[in-house]
């Protein structure tokens, strides 16, 4: 409906009539600039309308495409996020008694409160996905070792270094592995 109404304006900027004094002035160019873009646009929902009517399955793909993008930055998880669950987490475990921990997943919980601890988790976000990894050394840490080109990781080391991935508002490694945390095994 919206795209018709556009295609139907008649063409409302042609001709602004300004006084002598305003022409060749500055608002004569923003009329101008802002007259072009509104033709710009209306001409691109109008090629937009015959687009999708001419292909409507492409137009199906495209939109469900982006929709899915959106979703996903949307709902991508933060650091802290993370650092909530991880809390919880630990919080729950200790309210069940030790005979029925699932001991896979309370030395994950513990590993990740260590790293958390000396400062070791980094947080990335990629837009769609946000990844939690895991350093040597703290960044506040200045030995040699942190220094040194030769000592620092190499990106193809970046995989096992990768502790968590978040997605659609949760972090997947940590939920997978303390779902069945009070369930020993």
């Amino acid at each position: 409906m919206m795209l018709r109404n556009i295609a139907k304006t008649s063409n409302v900027f042609a001709k602004p009539k300004f006084p002598e004094k305003f022409k060749g002035t500055i608002l004569e160019k923003w009329a101008d600039y802002w007259k072009n873009l509104f033709i710009d646009y209306r001409q691109m929902f109008q090629d937009l309308r015959s687009d999708v009517q001419e292909q409507p399955r492409k137009a199906f793909i495209w939109a469900t495409g982006l929709t899915t993008i959106y979703a996903l930055v949307r709902n991508n998880p933060k650091e802290i996020d993370f650092q909530d669950y991880l809390k919880q987490m630990s919080n729950e475990v200790i309210l069940v008694s030790e005979e029925c921990l699932n001991r896979k997943s309370i030395e994950h919980i513990r590993y990740l409160n260590r790293c958390s601890n000396e400062g070791v988790i980094h947080y990335k976000n990629f837009g769609i996905a946000s990844v939690i990894y895991v350093t040597d050394i703290n960044d506040s840490c200045d030995l040699y070792k942190s220094q040194c080109s030769y000592l620092k990781p190499t990106l193809l080391s970046f995989p096992s270094r990768v502790i968590d991935i978040g997605m659609f508002g949760k972090w997947w490694n940590i939920y997978i592995k303390t779902t069945n945390y009070d369930v020993n095994l």
